[in-house]
C-alpha cells in the first residue's frame, strides 16, 4: 500500500488508503475519528491514490524542499471561520520527558499523501498523512518538524446533519497501511507499559474551535502482531482509545458521557469520559477545560481505563498512537505546533 522512494524525508503513495477509528456521533451518524468512511456502529474503508513523491528537508546540504503541487477545486461558499476567545489552559507545555525534533519542511498536497519524518541524530521515524478520507478539494498540509499546518482558505467543510468529518490529517507512530515507523517500541503489551510520554502542541483555541478537535487516537489490538496492510481498525478484541483537548460546540464524540468530570490519576483537570461499548469499544476522554497542548503520560489514560473497566483491558496491546485534528470545518491556518511520543 506504501511506496517507498526516499532521500532523507519521502512522500507515499498509497492505494485504498483509510484510517479508521472512533469518532463523533452526529445524528446517528459515526464519524472514524484516524479517517475511514463510518457507517452507523460501524468502520468501512475509503480508497485513494495518488502520485509519489520525493521531498528534501530544509537542512538537507544546500537544498530546499520541493513542494507538491496544490490541487484544484472550488469551496464552501461559508465565510471562513473567526477568531475565538474562549479561555483555556495555558500552552505551555515541557518537553523534557519527549524532545523528538526533525528538519523535515514540506507541504503535502492531495486526498492521501504522507511522508515519513525522520528524528534528527536518531534511527527513529515518525509518519504522517494528509487523509481527507471523507470530503477533499484542495486542502494541504504543511510539514515542519514534527508537526503541520493545515490549509483550508475555501473553508470546505460539512453541515452540521454529517457527522463525518472531512479528514483527520495526522502525524503517527506503530505499523499502520503497510507501513511501520522506526523505533517504537510497539506494539507492546498494555501489562507491560511503563511510560508513554507524549507531547501535543498546538493553536487550536486561537482559531474558532467549534467544528474541529485537536485529539489523540490510541489504537489497541488483541495481539502482538502489527496489524496487516489492509486492516483499518483495532480488530475485534481490541480498544480504541482518544483524548480530546476540547469538545468542539457542533461536534461530540461517539458513545455517551458516562462519566462526567472523572479525575485521571497523574493528569491535570477533569474529564469527561465518552464510552461507546461496541466491538472493539471506544473510549473518549475529553477535557473539561478547553486546552491546545498538553505534555503527559499517556499511560495514565490507558491505565485508568483498564482500572475503571472502560474498555482496555491489561492483556492488550498499545499498538498505534495518532495524534492530529478532526476537521468538520474551518482550521485553516490550524497548526500541531509539536508531536511526540516515547513509549517505554
Amino acid at each position: 500500500m506504501y511506496k517507498h522512494s526516499f532521500v532523507a524525508v519521502v512522500a507515499l503513495a498509497l492505494t485504498a488508503y483509510t484510517l479508521g477509528g472512533c469518532g463523533t456521533d452526529e445524528g446517528g451518524e459515526v464519524s472514524s475519528a484516524a479517517g475511514g468512511v463510518a457507517n452507523v456502529g460501524g468502520q468501512a474503508a475509503v480508497g485513494g491514490d495518488m502520485s509519489a513523491t520525493t521531498t528534501t528537508p530544509a537542512s538537507a546540504a544546500g537544498g530546499s524542499p520541493t513542494d507538491s503541487s496544490t490541487s484544484s477545486g472550488g469551496g464552501s461558499s461559508n465565510p471562513t471561520s473567526s477568531t475565538s476567545s474562549v479561555p483555556g489552559i495555558p500552552t505551555a507545555v515541557s518537553h523534557d520527558n519527549c524532545a523528538d525534533t526533525s528538519g523535515v519542511i514540506t507541504t503535502l498536497t492531495g486526498q492521501y499523501n504522507g511522508a515519513t519524518i525522520s528524528v534528527t541524530g536518531a534511527t527513529k521515524t515518525y509518519q504522517a498523512t494528509t487523509n481527507w478520507w471523507h470530503k477533499y478539494v484542495d486542502q494541504t498540509v504543511k510539514l515542519d518538524g514534527i508537526g503541520y499546518t493545515v490549509g483550508n482558505p475555501n473553508n470546505v467543510n460539512v453541515p452540521q446533519t454529517d457527522g463525518a468529518p472531512i479528514g483527520y490529517p495526522t502525524i503517527f507512530v506503530g505499523t499502520y497501511a503497510g507501513s511501520t515507523t522506526k523505533g517504537s517500541n510497539l506494539p507492546k503489551k498494555v501489562s507491560d507499559l511503563t511510560n508513554v510520554y507524549t507531547v501535543y502542541e498546538s493553536n487550536s483555541l486561537s482559531l474558532d474551535h467549534s467544528n474541529f478537535n485537536a485529539a489523540y487516537d490510541v489504537w489497541l489490538t488483541a495481539n502482538g502482531t502489527p496489524l496487516p496492510q489492509t486492516q483499518y481498525s483495532p480488530g475485534a478484541g481490541g480498544a480504541f482509545l482518544m483524548v480530546w483537548m476540547f469538545k468542539p460546540a457542533q461536534r461530540q464524540p461517539r458513545g455517551k458521557n458516562a462519566y462526567p468530570a472523572h479525575t485521571v490519576t497523574g493528569v491535570d483537570g477533569t474529564w469527561d469520559v465518552w464510552v461507546d461499548s461496541s466491538n472493539p469499544p471506544c473510549i473518549s476522554y475529553v477535557s473539561t477545560t478547553p486546552r491546545e497542548s498538553l505534555a503527559y503520560d499517556l499511560n495514565n489514560f490507558i491505565q485508568d481505563s483498564v482500572t475503571n473497566k472502560y474498555g482496555v483491558t491489561s492483556d492488550m496491546y498499545l499498538s498505534i498512537v495518532f495524534g492530529g485534528f478532526e476537521i468538520w470545518g474551518g482550521g485553516d491556518g490550524l497548526q500541531l505546533k509539536d508531536f511526540c511520543v516515547d513509549v517505554k
